[in-house]
C-alpha cells in the first residue's frame, strides 16, 4: 500500500468509482480507493440502476442529462465497454398529478431532455397488455432504459488504475486523522496513508465516517427490496423501463426473460443499521408487489418468482445528495446521501465533484444547491409531486 496520496476515496459503489476516474483525467494520478469490500458490494451492486431523466429540480435534471451523456459515450471512453441498455422509459401518472406532470415535462425540455407526453392510445400500442385504469398521463424518453453497475464501476476503476490510481479492495478506512483542523492521514488495516485530502463517498457508512471527524450528518439508512421474476413466454416480452406512480411500482427487463420489479416512493421508510439487516424478501412483501404487478400487467399474474433481495439507500431529509467541499474540516469532500438515484446521477456527480476538488468550483454543473448547509438554513430542495423522495 501507498504511504502518501493526494486524494483518497473511501468507498467503491458508483460514485467513488466515477470520481476516481474523473481525477485521473483531470491530472491527479497519486489517488486512492479503499473500499471495505468489493466494487460495488453496497448500494451500487443492489440498485434496479434504471435510467431515466424525469426529475423535478434544476440541479438534478442538469446532473443525469450530463450522467447520460457519460453513458451514450462509454464504449468509445472505456474501450468498448457498453453499460447502457436504451430500451427506453415510460412514466405512468395518475390524473390527480397532471397539471405537475405537465409543468415539469416543460421544465425538462427547456432543459434540453428529449422526452415529450404520449397519448394513452399510444402508451397501450407500446405496453402491450397494460391495464390503463388509473393512468392520466404518460411520459416517454427514448434516450432512457438501465444501466449495469457492476459494469460501469469496474469501467471507471480500471481506466483509473491504468492512469496511475490506487484501488484496494477489502481494505476498510478505520479512522481520519487531523491535524490543526485538517486532515492530514486515513487509516487503514494496512497502515496509514498521509493525504490533504479525503473525500467520504461511504454510501449508508457515510455516517460513520463523518462521526471520526466529529460531524453528524444528517443521513438516515433504509432498506428497500426488490424482485426478479420470470415473463411467461406465452406473452408479449416487457422490453422497456417504467416507473408506475399510480401504482407506486418500477420494473425493467432482466437478462434471460426475467423482470425486475420494485416498489417505489412514497411509502413508509424502515431504518436501519447497514452492519445488521436482513438482506431475504418477506413473503408479504413478494405477495404485495406481484399483487401491484399483476394488477397493472395482468398477464403477469402467476409469473414464477426467481429471487428477491434487499439493499440500502442513504437518505438526507429532503431525499438530494449532500455534495461539497465540508466548511468545518479542512481537506474533506462530502458526496453523501444518495436516497436511492445518485446511481444514475453518478458519472457526472464524479466530474463535478473533480471538478471541485481541482479547480476549486464545479463548472459542468452548478452544484452549490446540494451544500449540507441547506438542511440548517432551511432552503430544502422541494419535489414536484411530494412525497418522501424528491
Amino acid at each position: 500500500m501507498v504511504k502518501t496520496a493526494d486524494v483518497v476515496i473511501i468507498g467503491g459503489g458508483a460514485i467513488g468509482t466515477s470520481l476516481l476516474y474523473h481525477l485521473t483525467e483531470k491530472g491527479v494520478r497519486n489517488v486512492v480507493l479503499l473500499e471495505k469490500g468489493l466494487l460495488c458490494a453496497g448500494s451500487t451492486g443492489d440498485s434496479a440502476a434504471i435510467m431515466r431523466q424525469h426529475y423535478s429540480n434544476e440541479v438534478s435534471i442538469r446532473l443525469v442529462k450530463k450522467s447520460l451523456e457519460i453513458f451514450q459515450h462509454f464504449p468509445e471512453m472505456f474501450d468498448g465497454a457498453e453499460v447502457l441498455h436504451n430500451v427506453g422509459w415510460y412514466f405512468l401518472v395518475p390524473p390527480e398529478a397532471t397539471e405537475l406532470f405537465r409543468d415539469n415535462i416543460a421544465q425538462l425540455k427547456r432543459l434540453g431532455v428529449r422526452t415529450w407526453e404520449m397519448s394513452l392510445a399510444d402508451a397501450a400500442e407500446a405496453l402491450p397488455g397494460l391495464n390503463m385504469e388509473g393512468i392520466g398521463c404518460v411520459a416517454f424518453e427514448p434516450d432512457s432504459g438501465y444501466v449495469d453497475p457492476h459494469g460501469m464501476a469496474s469501467a471507471f476503476a480500471a481506466k483509473a488504475k491504468s492512469k496511475g490510481a490506487h484501488v484496494y479492495l477489502q481494505t476498510p478506512a478505520r479512522d481520519i486523522k487531523l491535524s490543526n483542523g485538517s486532515v492530514s492521514a486515513v487509516v487503514t488495516d494496512q497502515g496509514e496513508i498521509s493525504t490533504p485530502v479525503v473525500v467520504n463517498a461511504a454510501g449508508p457508512w457515510a455516517k460513520v465516517v463523518g462521526r471520526w471527524m466529529g460531524l453528524d450528518l444528517p443521513l438516515e439508512v433504509t432498506r428497500e427490496s426488490e424482485i426478479v421474476a420470470r415473463i411467461p413466454a406465452d406473452i408479449p416480452p416487457v422490453r422497456h423501463s417504467v416507473s408506475n406512480m399510480v401504482d407506486r411500482t418500477y420494473w425493467r427487463p432482466e437478462r434471460r426473460g426475467m423482470l425486475l420489479v420494485g416498489v417505489g416512493h412514497p411509502k413508509e421508510n424502515e431504518l436501519v443499521d447497514p452492519n445488521q439487516y436482513s438482506r431475504e424478501v418477506s413473503r408479504d412483501f413478494v405477495e404485495d408487489l406481484t399483487r401491484r404487478l399483476s394488477h397493472r400487467l395482468p398477464s403477469m399474474e402467476g409469473a414464477m418468482f426467481v429471487k428477491g433481495w434487499s439493499g440500502l439507500y442513504t437518505v438526507t431529509p429532503d431525499w438530494n445528495m449532500i455534495l461539497e467541499k465540508n466548511p468545518d474540516v479542512e481537506g474533506l469532500y462530502l458526496a453523501v446521501g444518495g436516497s436511492g438515484h445518485s446511481f444514475k446521477i453518478s458519472p457526472a456527480i464524479g466530474l463535478c465533484m473533480a471538478e471541485l476538488i481541482v479547480d476549486g468550483a464545479a463548472s459542468t454543473v452548478d452544484i452549490t444547491s446540494l451544500r449540507g448547509a441547506r438542511f440548517t438554513a432551511q432552503t430544502h430542495l422541494s419535489s414536484t409531486y411530494g412525497g418522501n423522495r424528491a
